[in-house]
């Protein structure tokens, strides 16, 4: 049998010794005192000078006018200047040809009259027709089989 590490896992009674260790620590007193909220100390009475000092303050307040409302603007938004492009493997007049190329290719293989129509859109109207056809055909039959083998299902269980 292999011998095991004793530092690599701590036994059950160390862990355990441990908490004891933590609670312990915790619920002796603190050397520092703590300030019990519950307890109600005499209120300090104030002196004249606070009263006066106070006074001086709410009447400067009151006296002050308030402030006037100020109508606040937004800033201009920064216009920050375009950044410069980037470098590209083709020159700009061979980059416009491409582009040009590939826009007549892209007309020639329209495959709908109607503008912005998609590829799902196509094969949706090419389909419906189909899909009637085969519903027209073989919906009756499905119905049919599905009935049937309810009133089957039903039929057993009443026996």
């Amino acid at each position: 049998m292999a011998m095991q590490d004793p530092q690599a896992e701590p036994s059950m009674e160390e862990i355990l010794a441990s908490i004891r260790r933590i609670i312990s620590e915790e619920e002796q007193p603190a050397s520092e005192p703590v300030l019990d909220l519950t307890e109600h100390e005499p209120a300090v009475a104030s002196t004249d000078e606070d009263d006066i000092v106070f006074e001086a303050v709410e009447q400067a307040v009151a006296a002050a006018p308030a402030p006037a409302p100020t109508m606040t603007h937004m800033p201009a938004p920064v216009e920050t200047p375009p950044a410069p492009p980037e470098p590209t493997i083709l020159s700009t007049p061979t980059t416009h040809a491409a582009a040009g190329s590939l826009a007549r290719l892209a007309g020639s293989l329209r495959i709908a009259d109607t503008t912005g129509q998609t590829i799902e859109g196509v094969v949706r109207e090419l389909l419906k027709p189909m899909l009637k056809e085969w519903l027209d055909k073989n919906l009756p039959a499905i119905v049919e089989s599905r009935v049937e083998a309810e009133l089957e299902r039903i039929a057993r269980l009443a026996r």
